[in-house]
């Protein structure tokens, strides 16, 4: 057999048959043939198991579910659908606000409970006006006039003095709450009709005008006017003093007058002269910071919008959105 040399760099380091050439590409194509056959099936086996960097977080919710242990292709065409919160601003499913939410719902408050708490405020309002009768016609007077709010002011100094215009002040802040829990229960019916409800308006009263007390004396503090504000915090007292008077027979009247289109005219009569009272004493306390108004025009329209008309319009703005 014919022999063929190998030479490399001018040197022969060997021969090859020449039929060995000949079998070289044949083992080579068979190599081939049994790697078509045998590694790539495996492979094509390989492919079912799940990818490792499938992002599967991206991937749609119903293709998973489908097929839980093999995940779709991420660039697969699906049909578009817009995410929640867009979906929620397009079809405008947001719910208002309503800050009557959290209050206590339900009727079932019995007549003769809220006649309980009637007397009671009644009893108490007797024994301050048996403690001291001269009180009551002083603020009667004080409520007059100026001359006599400062007879009135002298004369209330100290425990002893203050006391008796105390009780009376307390008298008015539980038919204030009482008041309110009427008007209440005459526009909304059963609804907070319950006995909770009724704590909330009467310890409510006490908040609100102890928070007006508070920054009375917080501006005077900050701007040195403490005359002037003990001056307008004893006004604020005479004034409501008088008013708790004609809250008792109003509060009786609404609460056991029956519903109908009398208990709706009491209701707007006693708001109506709440307003009055309440415009008779802006009047009367003008006087008071008259004098600040061209020394400090800034400041007390500040104090003015902030501390007497913000929390009208703050409880308007409540009361329009029930």
């Amino acid at each position: 057999m014919p022999a063929i040399r190998m030479i490399e760099n001018g040197r022969v380091f060997g021969e090859l048959p020449e039929k060995s050439l000949y079998l070289c590409p044949m083992f080579r194509q068979i190599f081939l043939v049994l790697i078509s056959f045998g590694v790539l099936p495996l492979a094509g086996n390989g492919q079912d198991a799940s990818n490792p960097f499938e992002l599967v977080h991206r991937l749609p919710k119903i293709a998973t579910a489908a097929n839980p242990g093999v995940f779709s292709n991420p660039f697969d065409m699906v049909p578009h659908q817009s995410p929640g919160i867009s979906r929620v601003l397009a079809e405008n499913a947001t719910t208002e606000f309503n800050p009557f939410s959290i209050l206590p719902t339900g009727g079932g408050l019995l007549n003769s409970v809220l006649l309980t708490v009637l007397l009671l405020i009644l009893a108490f309002l007797t024994f301050s006006v048996a403690a001291n009768r001269q009180a009551v016609g002083k603020s009667w007077r004080g409520f007059l006039n100026d001359n006599s709010l400062n007879v009135a002011q002298r004369e209330a100094s100290g425990i002893v003095g203050s006391t008796p215009y105390y009780m009376l002040y307390v008298n008015f802040l539980l038919n204030a709450g009482m008041f309110i829990f009427l008007v209440t229960r005459t526009f909304q019916g059963e609804k907070f009709n319950n006995f909770k409800f009724l704590l909330i308006c009467l310890i409510g009263a006490f908040v609100v005008f102890l928070f007006k007390h508070v920054m009375v004396n917080i501006v005077s503090y900050l701007f040195s006017i403490g005359e002037e504000s003990r001056r307008y915090n004893f006004l604020i007292t005479i004034f409501n003093c008088v008013l708790g008077l004609f809250l008792v027979p109003f509060n009786l009247f609404i609460a056991f007058s029956g519903k109908g289109d009398y208990q709706i005219l009491l209701v707007f009569w006693m708001l109506g002269l709440v307003t009055i009272f309440y415009g008779y004493r802006t009047i009367r306390s003008a006087s008071i910071g008259s004098k600040f108004l061209s020394s400090s025009p800034f400041h007390f329209l500040l104090y003015l919008c902030t501390v007497e008309l913000a929390p009208v319009l703050f409880i308007v703005k409540l009361a329009l959105m029930q």
